[in-house]
């Protein structure tokens, strides 16, 4: 049987990024129950970010419940899955779906979801915190309380006030020389004003700068990448494959930010991987601010695909006033994967309102 529930979460304070505030997160969670199993998946388009709306989902999957449910039960899901990923092309339902059809296949074969995807799956992978600019004094302390819970990378939300955020940066820098800092610009520079103020950053051994100009400005986003040391990474840019295609053609930054529920199927994000892989370009994983199970399959990806001398964004639960999971495992900055099988969660239905 499949379920399909929603969820509304609120944020502990309203979430600023890329030009939207967010009081909450809102999602879609398939439940698919044969026997003693139970399989996830999670479907959470993101206002902003993704081009499809949870409306729109929630209609594709009231047409085709019935088929889909029964494609599943007979071992048909990938087909189901390939056709609605044709026709609708909407990457968090196709990723949702493959979430919950691998699920589904890791726990009839008794094994870890991160085991039963990737031969070579490590134990753990490093999960970033987040800084958003505050009074240097209390940006300052909110740093040392991270750190002293174990992060040892921080990225620092930039794009609005350089002057503010380099005096943060170089105090940041001063106090903490050993720990990893990552800025991301949001889209916030023009691509002068990219290269003015990381080569401005040049002392300060930023590990990288995400989005530095418009999603949209590829050129200039290859114009930053060959002006500046500090690396540069495509994230609002890497939207999908062909978009991967045309950033790595024209050298358009040295890291790709993968965000799973933007990217779709499975197979979409590993033909995504080893396009990266062929133009040398690293990959850093990170969520869509979504609920335990979306996180939970973006750790295992940022785990098997990622690279491991890197910190991932994953540890994006802290921000929730609650979760529709009590697991903690993917709150830490060293996330240490269960060995249970699948996704290695279990759900609250409490927080779960049923669809159909």
């Amino acid at each position: 049987m499949l379920e399909v529930c929603t969820y509304r979460l609120p944020f502990k304070q309203p979430f600023r990024t890329a030009g939207e505030e967010f009081s909450h997160r809102e999602g879609i969670v398939l439940i698919y129950k044969e026997g003693d199993i139970e399989a996830y998946g999670e479907i959470a388009p993101l206002p902003g970010f993704s081009d499809e709306s949870i409306e729109q989902v929630i209609e594709v999957l009231k047409v085709n419940h019935k088929h889909l449910q029964e494609s599943i039960r007979s071992g048909d899901g990938k087909q189901t899955l390939g056709m609605l990923d044709q026709i609708h092309r909407f990457p968090s339902l196709s990723f949702g779906l493959d979430t919950l059809l691998h699920d589904l296949e890791a726990k009839k074969a008794n094994k870890p979801l991160g085991t039963f995807l990737f031969p070579d799956f490590p134990e753990t992978v490093k999960a970033n915190a987040t800084l958003s600019i505050q009074e240097p004094a209390q940006a300052i302390s909110k740093a040392k309380d991270l750190i002293d819970r174990g992060f040892t990378t921080l990225k620092i939300k930039a794009g609005r006030n350089f002057n503010t955020e380099l005096k943060l940066l170089q105090d940041l820098r001063n106090q903490f020389p050993d720990l990893a800092i990552r800025i991301d610009a949001n889209q916030g520079w023009t691509k002068d004003e990219a290269i003015q103020n990381l080569k401005a950053l040049d002392s300060l051994n930023i590990e990288y700068c995400e989005q530095p100009v418009h999603k949209d400005h590829f050129s200039d986003m290859a114009a930053v990448h060959e002006a500046v040391k500090t690396p540069v990474a495509a994230d609002e840019s890497l939207r999908n494959k062909k978009g991967a295609t045309k950033l790595s053609e024209l050298k358009a930054g040295s890291l790709f930010i993968f965000k799973p529920m933007l990217l779709g199927t499975l197979d979409t994000i590993f033909v995504t991987k080893r396009t990266a892989d062929t133009h040398n370009i690293e990959v850093v994983v990170t969520t869509m601010l979504e609920s335990a199970v979306g996180r939970a399959m973006t750790s295992i990806l940022a785990a098997g695909l990622g690279n491991q001398n890197r910190a991932h964004g994953l540890a994006t639960g802290s921000l929730l006033s609650e979760d529709i999971s009590s697991d903690e495992w993917m709150n830490n900055p060293v996330i240490r994967f269960p060995q249970k099988a699948g996704l290695g969660i279990s759900l609250d239905m409490e927080g779960l309102k049923k669809l159909f």
